[in-house]
């Protein structure tokens, strides 16, 4: 009941349950127009009263639970084309991800979108995987094929940025089914210390390394067009043998040539200790890449 908030802000504080928000929002919508008495009353308070809960996307189709949902809100005519906008995203859906699925298939090259596709595939069931800032959580949003694998993603959005992504993937993996790290150069250099913990760690991490040698999201950005200063102040390379990092603490470290190598090191994972498979790519023909396709698959192209 006490406002936390330093912004002294608008906020309110609600510790319940969803279902009880829930359940107090349909009371409230019984008493909106006793409330409305004498200061919205006419003609006004019957516009506002029509309150009615969207109906969730899993039922669509279901004649037998769609119906009741929509009486007073969303009837007739209106349910029809709610029916048919939805079933307009799952076609469009169905049909980007045919285009994605084609365009990857042909690609025998190392680039950085197509890892996120293939790990959605060859991962085994269930497996935990901690997902890094910047171009890897957004390739696993752009191009993550849904399947029924029930992998489990881990990731730190917010303020915080790259901070700690070694250390929490590691917790992750912490007497949890063996798990997996896709990370950047740069966030997994932002907390090598992490790798202290190895000797304690009962369980086992497999750390996928984009090693693009830099900022890999900033070449998506307008400043890239601007060198100097891009190179040294926005991409920031580091230049780093990542085979004698791992070898400073005693981490199993090896170079991914190609697909059917990480498909083979991913399909059965190790039970103990911690690895880093690195795939150095192109940062710049990666984001060349992503910028003229992705523009496509929205077209369905």
């Amino acid at each position: 009941h006490h406002n936390f908030d330093p912004l002294h802000g608008k906020t309110i504080h609600l510790r319940t349950s969803p279902e009880n928000i829930a359940t107090n929002l349909v009371t409230l919508s019984t008493l909106v127009p006793p409330l409305l008495k004498g200061g919205l009353g006419g003609d006004r308070a019957p516009a506002t009263t029509n309150i009615s809960p969207p109906v969730p996307p899993l039922l669509k189709g279901n004649s037998t639970l769609v119906p009741p949902l929509l009486k007073g809100g969303l009837g007739g005519d209106r349910a029809s084309e709610l029916n048919e906008h939805l079933q307009l995203w799952h076609n469009t859906e169905t049909q980007i991800r045919q285009t994605i699925d084609q365009k990857f298939s042909s690609i025998n090259n190392i680039i950085e979108p197509k890892v996120s596709w293939l790990l959605s595939q060859i991962l085994p069931p269930r497996t935990p995987i901690f997902i890094a800032n910047s171009m890897p959580v957004r390739d696993v949003e752009f191009f993550w094929k849904p399947n029924h694998l029930e992998i489990k993603p881990f990731f730190n959005r917010g303020a915080n940025g790259i901070d700690g992504t070694l250390s929490t993937a590691l917790g992750v993996a912490h007497r949890n089914q063996s798990s997996i790290l896709l990370t950047g150069d740069l966030a997994l250099l932002h907390d090598t210390n992490g790798f202290l913990i190895k000797n304690n760690l009962v369980g086992h991490l497999t750390i996928i390394l984009i090693n693009n040698n830099g900022g890999g999201i900033f070449e998506m950005l307008p400043v890239a067009k601007f060198d100097p200063p891009f190179e040294e102040f926005f991409a920031t390379p580091q230049h780093i043998n990542f085979a004698q990092l791992c070898a400073t603490y005693g981490v199993e470290h090896e170079i991914i040539n190609d697909w059917e190598q990480l498909t083979e090191k991913l399909n059965l994972l190790p039970n103990s200790g911690i690895r880093v498979l690195e795939l150095p790519t192109n940062r710049r023909t990666d984001a060349k890449w992503r910028q003229d396709n992705l523009s496509k698959f929205a077209k369905g192209l």
